[in-house]
């Protein structure tokens, strides 16, 4: 069993306030500061989209639905990876919301 596995995907995840965005030039990755404690954890887009896109309002299946709709991916491997990603956001505690 994986570290990631005792976490739950909170039902309308929220990306946590104080997370600040810096993007670094040439590279396809995304640094979010933890403005708090000065963490840091870098992403690649895909990912910094996802965890953007987690405003409160959405399902972790809309989200994955927004993504394959933008890509003309296909939907069941999107929400698997969507699901994946979100439950390292919550190990991490870079989302939150009422489960």
């Amino acid at each position: 069993m994986s570290q990631t596995d005792e976490f739950s995907v909170p039902e309308r995840p929220r990306k946590r306030p104080g997370l600040i965005r810096e993007e670094l030039e040439g590279m396809d990755e995304v640094i979010f500061v933890d403005d708090a404690s000065g963490s840091n954890f870098a992403m690649n887009q895909m990912a910094a989209v996802i965890l953007e896109l987690c405003d409160g309002s959405r399902t972790p299946q809309a989200i994955a639905d927004i993504i394959a709709e933008s890509l003309s991916a296909d939907p069941a491997q999107v929400a698997a990876d969507t699901e994946a990603i979100l439950t390292e956001f919550s190990a991490y505690g870079l989302i939150d919301g009422d489960n």
